[in-house]
């Protein structure tokens, strides 16, 4: 006889993709991946003011197994690269209203910078180090890995797969930090091979840059996000927030007609 399903509880969850919280109005590069503090704060305060629920990566993994629901209007709230404003200005908005995130941190490249940006004529903005990492998580800030070196994993040698992959995982473990469950593909570029060492490896899920809502169908090795940039006002934010699980023609015509920019970059997705 077959062993009875898991209980399964409502699943329909957006995940929002930060990366840095400074005002970088000037740079040529990645002006539009750093949200000014103020229009973080706008952001958090509309979107709780607007019925949505912040959930945390427990909740989520609950949900994902069946285990138990979600509330409505699930969200939860994803930081790339783990910059030094993770700390100095994001996790004060946080903890002022009890706002749960994952951050996701480079590994060999704790307490250094930007690299891949600033070699494109990017601003050099500093990473945690592992005392600031260890900071974030103290105040609820998961933190997940983000590779080793920030590699686009496609392009990785497969010698140099498992030290992305696997030793990431080790090094933040090493920092006294709990192993992490979560992995982000930098600039989300994965493919099903890369997926499966993300899982072989011991994660729990792992998140692209791809447009979309998780569902009870989701991949939970290639969970869909939607990337917050600084043009988003916080109406432009709440659309996206709507349009996110719209066919894509449909969600692109109607966020431009809004004004939202889809790639400001005009480039792969950081």
């Amino acid at each position: 006889m077959a062993s009875p399903r898991p209980a399964i509880g409502r699943l329909r969850l957006r995940i929002l993709a930060y990366h840095a919280i400074a005002d970088l109005g000037d740079d040529p590069v990645i002006a539009e991946y750093a949200v000014p503090p103020r229009r973080f704060a706008a952001h958090l305060d509309a979107l709780e003011g607007s019925g949505w629920n912040f959930v945390d990566l427990e909740a989520v993994l609950a949900a994902l197994a069946g285990e138990r629901p979600l509330p409505r209007r699930a969200l939860l709230l994803t930081f790339d690269d783990a910059y030094v404003d993770l700390l100095e200005v994001a996790r004060p908005l946080l903890v002022e209203r009890g706002i749960p995130a994952v951050a996701f941190a480079i590994a060999a490249e704790l307490g250094g910078t930007n690299g891949w940006d600033a070699r494109r004529g990017a601003a050099s903005l500093a990473l945690l180090d592992g005392d600031g990492l260890r900071a974030v998580a103290a105040d609820g800030i998961e933190v997940g890995s983000h590779g080793s070196s920030h590699a686009a994993l496609p392009e990785v040698a497969a010698g140099q797969l498992e030290e992305e992959i696997a030793g990431s995982a080790r090094r933040l473990e090493e920092l006294g930090l709990p192993r992490p469950r979560s992995f982000s593909y930098p600039f989300g570029r994965w493919d099903p091979g890369i997926a499966a060492a993300v899982r072989e490896a011991g994660y729990e899920l792992a998140l692209t840059t791809a447009w979309g809502v998780v569902g009870r169908g989701s991949d939970r090795f290639a969970l869909p996000r939607i990337e917050v940039h600084a043009s988003d006002t916080p109406l432009k934010l709440r659309l996206k927030l709507l349009a996110a699980g719209w066919p894509g023609l449909l969600r692109d015509v109607f966020l431009k007609l809004a004004g939202v920019r889809l790639d400001p970059s005009a480039r792969p997705h950081r």
